[in-house]
């Protein structure tokens, strides 16, 4: 997207962006875009962690927000928390980012299909796009299906 580098850029509607991790130079551009958020799943003991990405987005003139999410253990509060996040900031422009995307894209893909009403199918090829999820997301996606979405079908 316009000279930004992260990688792994997927757009989820008008006002929300997903990456892996963004470089330093990539904030001033997103806020020259528009965006007027930053919010960082990832953590400081992941081996790819900006540590002063706060300082830079405060610098580039917006809000940083981080939400660690523990790779190896997802739980239904990371989504639930990350859900009410978006629907508050809403219709601020979002950029929501991890180390490679891969937390992101699947509790995006929970948002999608949960409070978005986007068809299963199309959220799962979204979702592919950036990687297949491992055992642990896998079986944390089909519990929250189970959990938010199959009880009432």
């Amino acid at each position: 997207m316009s000279g930004i580098q992260a990688p792994a850029q997927q757009p989820v509607h008008q006002h929300l962006m997903t990456s892996a991790l963004p470089k330093a130079e990539d904030f001033a551009r997103m806020a020259a875009l528009g965006f007027e958020v930053v919010i960082s799943l990832g953590r400081p003991e992941d081996n790819r962690y900006l540590r002063d990405e706060d300082f830079l987005v405060t610098v580039a003139g917006m809000r940083y927000l981080h939400l660690p999410v523990d790779f190896s253990a997802p739980t239904f509060g990371d989504y639930e928390l990350l859900r009410d996040l978006l629907n508050a900031l809403y219709p601020r422009k979002v950029w929501l980012h991890c180390a490679e995307n891969k937390r992101v894209s699947a509790l995006i893909f929970l948002y999608n299909v949960i409070d978005r009403s986007v068809p299963i199918h199309e959220a799962r090829a979204r979702l592919h796009l950036i990687w297949q999820p491992d055992e642990i997301w896998q079986a944390f996606i089909d519990e929250a299906l189970e959990k938010y979405v199959y009880q009432y079908v």
